[in-house]
């Protein structure tokens, strides 16, 4: 009689999904109290992380935004777990952004160097 004994271990692999902004590149020039709306958009990525927004100001200092919901699109193939996400920050513009920047950042968990 024959005895057959099996062993397995799951693979799961993680995307970095393509970060950039979905509406604006380089520079926004405004009038001091417009509202600008900026999107950030990350593809392809496995698993779900969370956008960081920050404005890093003239003189080098670093503010943390907050901004509405993230947006995740459904499974570009479904069980597959990549997902395509965007979120929107408003920024109302002030004076004492001139010359400032934006910072978009997509942080996904279960990396190697986390």
């Amino acid at each position: 009689d024959d005895r057959v004994e099996t062993a397995s271990t799951e693979l799961i692999v993680l995307e970095e999904p393509l970060v950039k902004f979905a509406n604006n590149y380089g520079t926004i020039t405004g009038i001091a109290g417009d509202t600008e709306f900026l999107t950030c958009q990350a593809k392809h990525g496995r698993p779900v992380g969370k956008f960081i927004w920050k404005q890093v100001n003239p003189d080098g200092t670093e503010e943390k935004l907050e901004t509405s919901e993230i947006a995740v699109s459904p499974e570009k193939k479904p069980g597959s777990g990549v997902f395509d996400a965007e979120e929107t920050l408003q920024i109302e513009l002030k004076p004492s952004d001139n010359e400032g920047k934006i910072i978009c950042t997509y942080q996904q968990y279960g990396f190697q160097d986390d």
